[in-house]
């Protein structure tokens, strides 16, 4: 499984799991970068993380410096 499919599903099993608790609260989450290097931490609420994987098409997780740039 590539890198970008295996923290998409960290990701999503993280989301899966936060189920107690306000969906305002920030929760991290792994940015889904194809660089190998990368292992940033991205804060997100709930419904952050949700628009990102509800949108069309689903956008990744990425961490701020990743957005605009090749490894997106």
């Amino acid at each position: 499984m590539e890198r970008k499919g295996l923290f998409g599903h960290v990701n999503d099993s993280i989301r899966g799991l936060a189920t107690e608790g306000p969906l305002t609260e920030t929760w991290e989450f792994i940015c889904e970068c194809p660089d190998v290097a990368c292992h940033m931490m991205v804060s997100l609420t709930l419904i952050e993380f949700d628009e990102h994987r509800t949108a069309t098409p689903p956008s990744p997780i990425l961490a701020e410096h990743h957005i605009d740039s090749v490894c997106t």
